[in-house]
């Protein structure tokens, strides 16, 4: 599952992109670890100015960027690694939480592209089952069966390097298909809550936009 949401994330920010950005859209952060100026931190009111924000880390950098702030985002596998959830229902939880509001998020003056989210992830992750589907319905022998293998075995293979680039056994690439339905599920359902009350990790969300209300978490926290 997480594979398929980081590579959502790295072709919508990849580095170069962020690194190069004049636009609000095209800057992030990511949560886990970010180091920046002091003064250039303090200019934008600290992680007490988006501590209502559910992608907080977005929220900063789109802040740092207006404020004239460079940033420069980069792969750093090979100095830290973090695990984001200890199991299935808090990743559920934890996505569900920010797929869609931090989609939305990323598109901060453009309207039609924030109501265009769902569609967009939708379409990305579903397009990784419709062979797998195919195959299951007609089989090899159908008139779409030896395309619907060869994409199936294809997309495999994708996986499998995908998976080995990020450090996860290479074989669980061979189950992308459940990845995919359980990614698409997670943008369903977040889709489906939107801006309701969300309660995570000490932060209370409150109705239709996603900000936080209470007691807030350790600034970072993914």
């Amino acid at each position: 599952v997480m594979p398929q949401i980081w590579l959502l994330l790295g072709l919508r920010y990849h580095p170069r992109r962020v690194n190069r950005a004049r636009r609000e859209r095209d800057v992030i952060a990511n949560g886990q670890f970010i180091l920046v100026r002091r003064e250039a931190y303090e200019v934008v009111g600290t992680h007490e100015a988006v501590r209502h924000e559910v992608a907080e880390d977005l929220a900063l950098a789109q802040a740092l960027q207006r404020s004239g702030g460079k940033l420069h985002f980069a792969f750093a596998e090979r100095l830290m690694e973090t695990r984001m959830y200890q199991s299935l229902r808090e990743m559920i939880e934890g996505w569900s939480k920010n797929i869609y509001l931090g989609g939305r998020r990323s598109f901060p003056s453009e309207p039609a592209l924030r109501a265009l989210v769902p569609a967009m992830l939708g379409t990305a992750l579903g397009c990784w089952l419709v062979p797998p589907l195919v195959l299951a319905a007609g089989g090899f022998d159908g008139s779409w069966g030896p395309s619907a293998a060869l994409a199936t075995g294809v997309s495999a293979l994708f996986w499998m390097l995908i998976s080995y680039g990020m450090r996860i056994p290479p074989g669980y690439g061979l189950l992308y298909p459940l990845g995919a339905a359980m990614a698409l599920y997670i943008v369903a359902r977040s889709t489906l809550r939107g801006g309701r009350r969300v309660e995570w990790r000490g932060r209370v969300y409150g109705e239709g936009d996603g900000r936080a209300d209470g007691q807030a978490e350790q600034p970072g926290t993914p």
